[in-house]
């Protein structure tokens, strides 16, 4: 899977974080997802430059299809933010620097 240095969340590991306050950026992707695997780069770099506001997280879809139905995930990559448990924004695609910067900006 993509090389990274982020946490890779199970179904139990997911709804464990959602029952913790704070805010949550959760990656949906697939290994054979190339979109995927060039956006992992861009999010180390985002985890590490807003590791104080923000916990970065990454599911594979295929692996646990459960979390993926249950967010409404069609589309790899989906970036998902979660603050306090409830799903506040949602973006599909492999963003680039400016458009993470923006998306979690947005919600900080």
């Amino acid at each position: 899977m993509a090389d990274t240095s982020m946490e890779w969340l199970t179904d139990e590991g997911m709804e464990d974080l959602l029952a913790q306050p704070g805010m949550a950026l959760v990656v949906f992707m697939a290994q054979w997802c190339q979109p995927c695997q060039t956006l992992a780069s861009r999010l180390d770099r985002l985890a590490s430059r807003h590791s104080a506001q923000l916990g970065c997280y990454l599911v594979d879809a295929d692996q646990y299809p459960a979390s993926a139905q249950k967010y409404g995930i069609r589309g790899l990559p989906t970036l998902v933010l979660f603050v306090d448990g409830d799903l506040e924004a949602t973006r599909v695609g492999a963003l680039d620097d400016d458009q993470l910067d923006a998306f979690i900006d947005a919600a900080l």
